[in-house]
């Protein structure tokens, strides 16, 4: 049976949400009775995925781990961003067939996932969400400029993420929102790290890097356009909804509604 690994990002301070992360990791605070972080581990469980990893930082005193998590440390958190943040965990994700990346300030429903399993056949695959013009009404303290859009082609090939990209003039039928979920193969996640640490080889964590200005700071849609700038194919699952990113108290204060049911 092939081996399934989860991969939780949760070293960042969330400041945004200040003053309820001054003493706790965003992935702590409760959404409807639960830790945002719990509903993402106990959703992996439920769906017998039952290696999982977080990737600490901030305050990682305070993150509350089932026992069949482990616990990463990026103790230089304050000083790189997302991508280099997962590196931390890349040894723990080497001996997997299948790994499922996923940022820690987003709810969703298991549907989400499934989904995402149920793609067959592609080494790289990001989940987008086509339904991100009714998100994005009313979200005052989040513009839609800072959304990791996502656009693909007629076969869901990706072919342009990162910020700055989504409009509401863009047509959804070509555009996403990137929701901060990946699933990599074995293949796939060698393809990965290997082009990561040929740009870490020779760029000074200083230089820029695709949209970022430096290197140490890059986002996961840094390393996914230059994958695709090189020709390999990722594939964009596509969903319509179904889930939340709590960026801002004008997030975390929608969470309370959201249907994590279909």
């Amino acid at each position: 049976m092939d081996s399934t690994i989860a991969v939780v990002i949760a070293a960042g301070p969330g400041s945004r949400l200040l003053p309820l992360t001054a003493e706790m990791p965003k992935c702590m605070l409760e959404v409807q009775g639960k830790p945002i972080l719990s509903r993402a581990l106990d959703t992996f469980r439920d769906m017998r995925i039952r290696e999982s990893v977080v990737v600490g930082g901030f305050k990682a005193r305070m993150l509350a781990l089932p026992a069949e998590t482990r616990l990463v440390l990026n103790k230089q958190f304050e000083s790189n961003n997302i991508l280099h943040s997962l590196a931390y965990a890349r040894s723990e994700m080497s001996g997997a067939d299948q790994i499922i990346v996923s940022y820690s300030d987003i709810v969703f429903r298991q549907s989400v996932v499934e989904q995402l399993l149920e793609v067959d056949g592609e080494d790289i695959v990001i989940v987008v969400d086509q339904a991100w013009e009714k998100r994005y009404d009313g979200r005052t303290l989040h513009p839609l400029s800072q959304a990791e859009a996502a656009k693909f082609d007629d076969r869901q090939k990706l072919q342009k993420t990162g910020k700055d990209l989504l409009t509401h003039e863009r047509d959804s039928q070509r555009w996403g929102e990137f929701i901060g979920m990946l699933r990599l193969s074995r293949l796939g996640n060698k393809l990965f790290w290997d082009i990561f640490d040929e740009i870490d080889a020779r760029l000074d964590p200083e230089e820029r890097f695709q949209q970022s200005t430096m290197w140490r700071t890059a986002y996961l849609t840094d390393l996914l356009q230059e994958l695709v700038d090189r020709g390999i194919g990722i594939h964009c699952t596509l969903i319509q909804g179904g889930w939340l990113e709590i960026d801002t108290l004008q997030d975390y204060k929608d969470a309370g509604s959201f249907r994590f049911s279909d």
